[in-house]
């Protein structure tokens, strides 16, 4: 019995001081795994760098020239000459970006094509609603209201025109919104507004419909230059221009307009037409685009602008309209960041953007490293909780075989050293300090001495009581 026990106790006392050589060559080979892991993830990162790298220098060796689609009015429309000129400069550059234009029936059908993701860039009102959620890339012309009446006509100021008609010149009979916010100024009543398209015009000056004409249109060619033409073909002399005086108070209360002037002659010489310079309200004509286009693409179509713009100033005179967006913060609507970063050199060159890429990597690297540093550190302190768990069960261990019989001793074995094995390797993985270590240690030397001491006992109460009852037998057979 002695033997059986001493052989348990050495079972015992093996597992808890096994030797190290093979955890610690488990632990070597742990660390030669590791060192191929980190080698490869370095190697990945630096391609992912390279390839970023290598896209900003040559980004087309990897992919086609963008389409970007320009929602714009049909040929003789807002801004189709510069869009025209525009798709030649690109062509000519070999630019990374292409041009689809997508035709709308006006500005205002332009900026709802923009709004409703049917194209990226529109060209549209400053004055429009809608025009505020895109980013302005190019002012492509401003357009004025002219407020015209007849040479002999002796009105002279708009106060005149109370309770008479006014005719606007109007796309599918829509007033526009510049004409309706100063005839609203003046107080003007719905039912003194007559919307003409400018083919009815001609007809509505012959039967005397209208006493004056608001038009809205640019300095030049354009919806003024024709009307005024009407007026020269109807009463055989150039209209007259009224000055709206309170241009100045129009544009302070509505922040979409400016105070603006219409210079004499712009429309004619011998007599000049008009015949001096007029205040008057102004709006832009603007190219933008949706906010998610990229700064590089929007800084694109603004360098290509302006080369058109130097090819069109030699055979077209409406290029002097065409002018970069104002970069102050308090545009309507702004301009958009690649733009103001390409007009005021700011956009980063290839080292730029490089070093930009370098950083970012460093940055989610080092985002991704103190993630996976934390995530470990909460793995070993729930792993710390669970070994010290099982730690403070050795002393319950101890409680009950100190206190168990003889056959309950067994269990309590197996469990104890599955907790030796468990503790080792732990160790061994420094996972545990010496201290606790060592602690469990002594627990187990304790726990091993006690089921020796309880198994011993038993086997000699085991042989006493044999021995008492073979005793008893003698002692009835009597003497033989």
């Amino acid at each position: 019995m002695d033997r059986i026990g001493n052989h348990r106790d050495a079972d015992t006392a093996l597992a808890v001081s096994r030797p190290c050589s093979s955890q610690a060559a488990a632990g070597g080979q742990m660390r030669s795994g590791l060192v191929p892991t980190v080698v490869t993830c370095a190697a990945v990162a630096v391609a992912a760098v390279g390839s970023l790298f290598a896209f900003q220098a040559y980004a087309s060796i990897y992919s086609a020239n963008r389409t970007i689609r320009v929602a714009a009015v049909p040929a003789n429309g807002d801004g189709h000459d510069v869009l025209t000129a525009l798709q030649r400069e690109i062509a000519s550059d070999r630019a990374p970006i292409q041009l689809s234009v997508v035709d709308s029936s006006s500005v205002w059908a332009s900026a709802r094509a923009l709004r409703e993701g049917q194209a990226e860039v529109a060209v549209v009102r400053s004055d429009d609603a809608l025009a505020v959620e895109g980013r302005t890339v190019f002012v492509l012309e401003s357009v004025q209201l002219a407020l015209l009446v007849p040479a002999q006509a002796s009105n002279d100021g708009i106060s005149r025109l109370k309770g008479r008609k006014i005719g606007v010149i109007a796309d599918d009979a829509l007033i526009d919104p510049m004409a309706k916010a100063v005839l609203d100024f003046y107080g003007f009543d719905e039912k003194q507004i007559v919307t003409l398209a400018i083919e009815e015009l001609p007809a509505a000056l012959r039967a005397k419909r209208v006493a004056a004409v608001a038009v809205v249109g640019p300095n030049g060619t354009g919806p003024i230059a024709r009307t005024v033409e009407i007026f020269r073909t109807v009463t055989r002399k150039p209209p007259k221009f009224l000055d709206l005086s309170e241009a100045r108070a129009l544009a302070d209360r509505l922040a979409v307009y400016q105070e603006s002037e219409i210079p004499a002659g712009s429309f004619g010489g011998g007599p000049a037409v008009p015949a001096g310079d007029m205040r008057t309200l102004s709006a832009k004509v603007l190219l933008v685009a949706r906010s998610s286009v990229s700064n590089a693409v929007a800084g694109d179509l603004t360098r290509l602008l302006l080369a058109a713009k130097t090819r069109l100033a030699a055979t077209s005179p409406e290029a002097g309209r065409l002018a970069p967006p104002p970069t102050d913060k308090e545009a309507i609507p702004p301009a958009h960041p690649g733009t103001i970063a390409f007009l005021n050199d700011e956009q980063p060159d290839l080292l730029d953007r490089s070093t930009n890429v370098f950083l970012l990597t460093s940055i989610v690297t080092g985002f991704l490293g103190s993630l996976a540093a934390g995530l470990n550190a909460l793995r070993n302190m729930r792993r710390g909780q669970e070994l010290k768990r099982r730690i403070r069960r050795l002393l319950m261990l101890l409680a009950q075989a100190n206190s168990s019989l003889s056959g309950q001793l067994g269990a309590i074995e197996k469990e104890v050293s599955q907790l030796s094995e468990l503790i080792l390797q732990k160790f061994m993985a420094n996972e545990i300090s010496s201290r606790d270590f060592h602690g469990a240690e002594a627990t187990l030397t304790h726990i091993g001495a006690l089921i020796r001491k309880k198994r011993r006992s038993t086997s000699f109460d085991n042989l006493e009581q044999f021995y008492g009852h073979w005793q008893a037998v003698n002692a009835a057979a009597g003497p033989r």
